[in-house]
């Protein structure tokens, strides 16, 4: 979906140009273990969006080439470098673009790129993974916040207006402050409007969520541990629940977490900062496969959010019309819906 508005973005800049979408990811089962786990592109299957994508630039013979390429390439094994060799590929097959999603093998580039968790070596590392390193990381990040929006502002390359014939995307940057959204909002509220709940569970949900003050908690873990773990084990959660006590009466705690997770949630309602015997807690994780989606819908009918690093959990919460809502996410650079930090 943030991809997606980066396409928004440019077709608004760009309107009389030719810009496609790619979606070669989610047809490479062997590429990513998370992805995976998904249900492919659905944009169009959710909210009837129909994109021009670029595999119908190609005739079916160039296009089995250009996978062939692909896969050959195991960019997967090379920290996701995709732009690289999709683009080598594009050009085997006559297309020329310009790189201007970066080179994930460069000297400096990110690390971890694919989200596996990795194993905490160095001592600054291992300082950080606690109480204290974590409590003077936020303090740190707290008063160098324009230094870290700043870091992750690719506003320049998402509403890119060069002339260039370019490949870009996948930046996922506009839940982050500066980058534009704004810009597009309508638009993309308008776009991004999901279908009527059809089952009965949903609907008495949905119908639960809008008549009592309720506080959707997003707690992915899974898939985002490696990204996530430090929510967990550090207290962002017992702050959030705080900061939402002290302001919300009578809060009604909804967990949106998949199935394998609420075992463990209930088993460790003290670092969630929530009680059983005196909260109102629920437990949303019956919507499965390519209904899976209704979770964030169901998200969009709290009047609350805490959220982690997780665009699921951003998007949720973005589409919560209260127009008094509270939402909490770890980060200074996360925007838009966010109205404090912890």
């Amino acid at each position: 979906m943030l991809s997606y508005c980066e396409y928004l973005a440019l077709k608004k800049l760009h309107p009389q140009e030719d810009i496609y979408i790619e979606t070669i990811v989610f047809n490479l089962p062997e590429a990513n273990e998370v992805i995976n786990q998904w249900n492919g592109y659905e944009l169009e299957r959710i909210f009837g969006i129909h994109a021009p994508n670029i595999r119908d630039y190609f005739s079916h013979n160039s296009w089995k080439g250009i996978i062939s390429d692909i896969r050959a390439s195991r960019w997967w094994d090379k920290n996701w470098n995709y732009p690289v060799y999709f683009i080598e590929a594009f050009r085997n097959a006559g297309l020329s673009l310009k790189n201007i999603r970066g080179d994930f093998e460069a000297v400096g580039s990110i690390r971890n790129f694919n989200m596996k968790v990795r194993h905490k070596s160095t001592f600054r590392e291992l300082l950080v993974d606690t109480d204290l390193g974590d409590w003077f990381k936020r303090w740190y990040r707290a008063i160098r916040h324009r230094h870290f929006i700043s870091r992750y502002n690719r506003y320049d390359k998402v509403f890119y207006k060069g002339e260039d014939d370019i490949f870009t995307g996948q930046f996922l940057s506009m839940k982050n402050y500066g980058n534009g959204l704004d810009e597009i909002e309508s638009t993309v509220r308008n776009v991004f409007k999901f279908p009527p709940f059809l089952d009965e569970r949903n609907r008495e949900m949905a119908a639960m969520l809008e008549t009592c003050n309720s506080v959707a908690i997003h707690a992915r873990r899974g898939d985002m541990l490696g990204v996530n773990g430090y929510c967990y084990k550090h207290g962002y959660f017992r702050r959030a629940v705080k900061y939402i006590r002290k302001r919300v009466q009578n809060p009604v705690f909804v967990f949106f977490c998949d199935t394998e997770s609420v075992s463990w949630c209930k088993d460790n309602y003290s670092i969630f900062g929530v009680d059983k015997g005196k909260d109102k807690i629920y437990f949303v994780d019956w919507n499965k496969g390519t209904e899976s989606y209704r979770d964030m819908q169901l998200m969009s009918c709290c009047k609350h959010a805490i959220i982690t690093n997780s665009s699921f959990g951003w998007w949720g919460s973005f589409f919560i019309t209260n127009p008094d809502k509270i939402t909490i996410a770890p980060k200074q650079e996360i925007c838009m819906v966010v109205t404090h930090h912890c």
